[in-house]
């Protein structure tokens, strides 16, 4: 918001500090000020002259010698190329000496023996972009006495404040906004400019009439109507003051509409009402077919999300955005017909931003106008229309307001000021801050407490602490004392399920494994290539009704399509040595479609391939397959719980059907772990080996021990024997070892496979395993006969179990 200095004193008579000061304010009391900048671009010297004599120049013919009075008896004469000159006009001329933008310095110059003391000036040697009856040479009032200072006349060195305003301070969107909020903050008084237009008999609700059809879309729309406007060029104050806005003056009627914009926050449009169909203007909604040729001269295919003003032919303009071309004022205009409204912001925003078409008068609509504000702009602009363009102003206004918006009213705690701020402001003090920042209070009670009433431009206002702040912010935040934030340092601990999570994480990062986070949005096809039959529980997949994109069209049941991608990626880019693990949750309906929220399990998924760790002179990497993964598996569970842990195999379709096993946590299964699946791995084009395992977290977590138990040292020996066996093809090694530790009991402390081997002297369906079994007693010193005896029972309890027998050396 461009805040010129000199245009906002005037609706601040008593203001007599400098803009930098001015700046200074504002931003102590929260309004941002991004810059302050002069104005001028460097005119200096410029004074009124007039024009008394014009002639031939005798040595150049395209030149003439314009003799001119600046003022005081002053006359010289001047060499002037324009074609523009006439006798008796007041122009601007830079007297020796001058400069101009960029620097340009003026001086007397010989032509043919002629000296031209000074330079006429147009308004674009002048860098100042003003409208003007004719190009050439700038014409201006005959109001400005000859020799007035024309820097000075057209207050050319003002500064202009940058303000960087929220989007909830729609009120200082305006120059009247920004005079409310800094006479607040001085103890000024606000002057209001004139708005009350004479009128002429003729009543405008006889020649016009409004209709709305939505008011969530148009809560008010005010329309008055000017007859015989002047359409020229605007008094030059006028134009120097919207291009120290920023705005490019056009003509009398749309600058005056640009003007009072500027000053009361409030967009205003002018139609040619003699180009609105019966007079009717119809606020609504575009239809199916509707199109509008803008002012800009694109034609537009207008949707129902676009508001419209319409008449009886079809749309005229885009309500709060752009005018129509069918509409436009031009130089046959006789009659203007004067639009204030207030638009729905939501609907203006969604116009201008599906159009293309963000303008000063959208973005003040999109953050929201002052209701009570639509009619004072409405009455400013005709005031100015008859003022300054000599238009007739009919008498009365349409002002069609269905549901008039009421004025909040917020109940204020004295008392709760000082707990807020940490600073206690007297309730006099209170009650003048309030009433400087022009909020009503309706009650005062007996304990001090005020009921405030906020006017409609005040919209940033709803709540008790929204005044707090308003209080803090005129009381001056540099008198509240800093204290640091006091409060009680209550113990506390990490939920268990948390710090379990970042244990499992820790530890699957000290096993060399590599966090990833994948999306919980998948294709279904993903599905497909991991050949799931038709019935698997991994395809009753939730199914998003907006997804993103295809590739995330259903909620995932699993975590392997992400992991798969992600070893997928990195092996395009030649990394063939991965571990990754992720922690994410998966989902699954009791029923499709869904009746309830779908129940949301946390999966550890883990992926690998390749070789670990990176070769070394000091050792050889070891590579990452089933048994790789399932030591990971075991050290992750033992480190976790302290029940016993085993595996079986299992049949999953995307696994290699040899080389997959199920998880168990004591009798319950918690997950799986396995090689890809040959075809599944050449699907993905997949050149190594790749493995997975996922493991239901919940079922972990319920059995987890983040607290370490500790043992004794034993306080007595083992004993150490080794037994080579014969086992069937069809018994597991899980299968023998737990026959081995139910036949040895508790004198069996730990069992390990140590050797297996299949070869001509092993007979056929079977393979030999040779185990390591420790035995310990924990109350005595086992002896040779007492060990051997268990091992006897073990060798026996094989046999009739599970057929195993022990091998001949």
């Amino acid at each position: 918001m461009r805040v010129p200095y000199l245009w906002l004193k005037e609706y601040l008579p008593e203001l007599d500090i400098s803009p930098e000061e001015v700046a200074e304010k504002l931003t102590l009391s929260g309004i941002e000020v991004e810059a302050v900048e002069n104005f001028n671009p460097g005119i200096k010297g410029v004074v009124a002259g007039t024009v008394e004599n014009l002639e031939a120049h005798p040595g150049k013919d395209n030149l003439s010698l314009v003799t001119l009075n600046t003022g005081n008896g002053d006359r010289r004469k001047v060499a002037c190329g324009a074609n523009n000159v006439k006798v008796g006009q007041r122009v601007p001329v830079v007297l020796p000496g001058g400069i101009l933008p960029g620097g340009k310095e003026i001086k007397e110059i010989e032509f043919q023996g002629i000296k031209s003391q000074g330079m006429i000036c147009s308004a674009a040697e002048l860098q100042l972009d003003l409208e003007q009856e004719e190009e050439g040479i700038l014409v201006i009032e005959n109001q400005i006495s000859e020799g007035n200072d024309l820097v000075e006349f057209w207050e050319i060195n003002d500064s202009i404040i940058h303000l960087g305003l929220t989007p909830n301070r729609a009120d200082c969107l305006g120059l009247i906004g920004v005079a409310y909020e800094l006479a607040a903050i001085l103890g000024l008084k606000i002057k209001i400019p004139p708005d009350q237009p004479a009128e002429i008999e003729d009543d405008v609700n006889n020649y016009a009439v409004v209709r709305i059809e939505d008011d969530n879309l148009c809560r008010r729309y005010t329309a008055r109507i000017i007859r015989d406007p002047r359409l020229a060029p605007s008094p030059f104050w006028l134009q120097l003051r919207l291009l120290k806005a920023g705005l490019r003056p056009i003509n009398s009627i749309v600058d005056i509409t640009n003007y009072v914009m500027w000053e009361y926050g409030q967009p205003l449009h002018a139609f040619d009402f003699n180009l609105v169909k019966e007079g009717e203007v119809i606020v609504r909604s575009a239809r199916e077919g509707d199109i509008l040729t803008t002012i800009d001269g694109v034609q537009r295919n207008l949707s129902s999300e676009n508001l419209v003003i319409a008449d009886n032919s079809g749309p005229i303009a885009l309500a709060g955005v752009m005018g129509g071309e069918n509409s436009e004022i031009t130089s046959d205009t006789r009659a203007v017909l004067l639009e204030s409204a207030y638009f729905n912001p939501y609907s203006i925003r969604r116009t201008a931003r599906g159009l293309g078409l963000s303008s000063e008068a959208s973005q003040r609509f999109e953050k929201g106008v002052a209701p009570d504000g639509v009619m004072a702009a409405q009455n400013r602009a005709a005031y100015l229309m008859s003022e300054l363009a000599n238009g007739k102003v009919l008498r009365g206004v349409i002002d069609n307001y269905p549901n008039p918006v009421e004025e909040k009213k917020i109940y204020v705690r004295s008392g709760q000021v000082e707990r807020t701020l940490g600073v206690g402001i007297p309730l006099n003090e209170i009650k003048d801050i309030l009433e400087r920042l022009g909020l009503e209070i309706e009650k005062e009670t007996d304990s001090g407490d005020l009921v405030v009433k906020i006017p409609t431009r005040r919209a940033d206002l709803l709540i008790e602490e929204d005044i707090m702040e308003e209080l803090a912010r005129l009381y001056g935040y540099d008198k509240i004392p800093a204290v640091l934030p006091a409060g009680k340092l209550i113990p506390s601990r990490e939920p268990e399920k948390k710090r379990a999570l970042n244990s499992v994480r820790e530890f699957m990062t000290s096993c060399g494994f590599y966090e990833v986070i994948t999306y919980s949005f998948i294709n279904p096809r993903m599905l497909d290539k991991l050949k799931l039959p038709e019935e698997h529980p991994f395809r009753s997949c939730i199914e998003l009704k907006n997804p993103i994109s295809e590739e995330q069209g259903v909620m995932r049941t699993t975590l392997v399509p992400g992991m798969l991608d992600v070893i997928q990626y990195n092996l395009h880019y030649r990394v063939n040595s991965q571990l990754f693990f992720e922690i994410g949750s998966i989902f699954e309906a009791e029923e499709l479609p869904l009746r309830e929220l779908p129940k949301e399990n946390l999966i550890l998924s883990l992926g690998g391939t390749g070789e670990m760790p990176p070769k070394n002179w000091n050792y050889s990497p070891q590579k990452v397959d089933f048994f790789y993964l399932k030591g990971v598996l075991e050290k992750l569970l033992h480190a976790f719980t302290d029940m016993f842990i085993s595996f079986d195999s299992i049949q999953i379709s995307f696994l290699h059907p040899f080389k997959a096993a199920s998880v168990f946590l004591g009798s319950e299964e918690i997950g799986y772990l396995g090689v890809l699946h040959p075809d599944v791995n050449r699907d993905y084009d997949f050149k190594q080996e790749v493995v997975l395992a996922e493991i239901d977290l919940a079922k972990l977590l319920n059995n987890v021990k983040l607290f370490k138990e500790f043992k004794p040292l034993p306080k007595f020996p083992a004993t150490l024997r080794d037994i080579a066996v014969l086992v069937p093809d069809n018994i597991t090694t899980a299968q023998v070892e737990n026959c081995v530790r139910e036949a040895g009991g508790s004198l069996v402390e730990s069992i390990l496979l140590f050797d297996l081997y299949k070869g001509k002297s092993i007979p056929s369906g079977y393979r030999s395993l040779a185990f390591s079994i420790v035995y310990r007693s924990q109350d005595h010193t086992l002896r040779d006969e007492q060990v051997s005896e268990v091992h006897q029972v073990i060798e026996q309890e094989l046999y009739n179990r599970l057929g195993v027998m022990l091998r001949k050396q």
